[in-house]
């Protein structure tokens, strides 16, 4: 078995508990507008080219064991900080089989020192959603939107793509799993009240952490030879091609 990833980044502090090694896989069935991370959305190896002509590939293809092996370098600092491994993107959920293999050989090896942790967007189907969230020691839940037109429209996938999302979040917060739930700010998507307060209503008493739109989401779309199809001038949010 393989995985494919595009990053691993030491040392984070904002992915989970404590200080934590990310490690983000490629491969995402969602196309928010909005994803800072558009090297991470297709499955297959791609190549930024930067100014200037120099090349960066991007995804590389890792063993279960080989990874567990380089993530487990700093294994002394993160437990002593109570933190370990996040599981990112992309959707790591798209390559479940291997994160639960990495998540073993993890446990084997570093013997439960450390935690580990699962950043997703719930867009996966229940069985394969509760396998892997069972086994996390945490979970950052991303809620975007609320409506099957809303996930459509913003984040490039099927109308159906919200209940799958919904009825996650309605079991990991039944499931005695600790998590937080992770909302983007987008102006004009998911700012105005009505929004807000079903986002809140359905997070409920849970942990939630509020982002700001990333003013420079898109400054890796040229790299992919793509366009950031969003362009915002801190007042007003709109699709390049026009209003929705």
């Amino acid at each position: 078995m393989t995985g494919r990833v595009f990053e691993i980044r030491e040392f984070c502090l904002h992915d989970g508990p404590g200080i934590r090694t990310t490690v983000f896989l490629k491969g995402c069935p969602l196309r928010c507008r909005w994803c800072h991370n558009p090297e991470g959305q297709s499955f297959a190896q791609e190549t930024l080219v930067h100014s200037g002509g120099r090349r960066t590939p991007c995804g590389a293809d890792w063993e279960p064991d080989a990874l567990a092996r380089e993530l487990l370098t700093n294994a002394d600092i993160m437990a002593s900080s109570g933190g370990g491994v996040t599981f990112s993107g992309g959707e790591p959920l798209a390559q479940a089989d291997f994160v639960l293999a990495v998540v073993g050989e993890l446990r084997s090896r570093a013997e439960g020192r450390i935690g580990v942790a699962l950043e997703t967007s719930g867009f996966a189907d229940e069985a394969t959603y509760r396998r892997v969230v069972a086994q996390m020691d945490f979970v950052y839940q991303d809620i975007k939107l609320l409506t099957a037109e809303g996930f459509a429209l913003w984040c490039g996938c099927d109308a159906a793509a919200a209940d799958v999302v919904f009825r996650n979040i309605a079991w990991l917060k039944t499931s005695g799993v600790m998590h937080a739930f992770r909302v983007p700010q987008i102006p004009e998507v998911n700012t105005d009240d009505v929004t807000r307060k079903g986002i809140a209503d359905i997070i409920g008493e849970s942990s939630a952490e509020y982002l700001p739109y990333n003013p420079a989401a898109g400054a890796k779309y040229p790299l992919l030879g793509r366009v950031y199809e969003l362009c915002t001038d801190y007042k007003s949010l709109i699709l390049r091609t026009g209003r929705p």
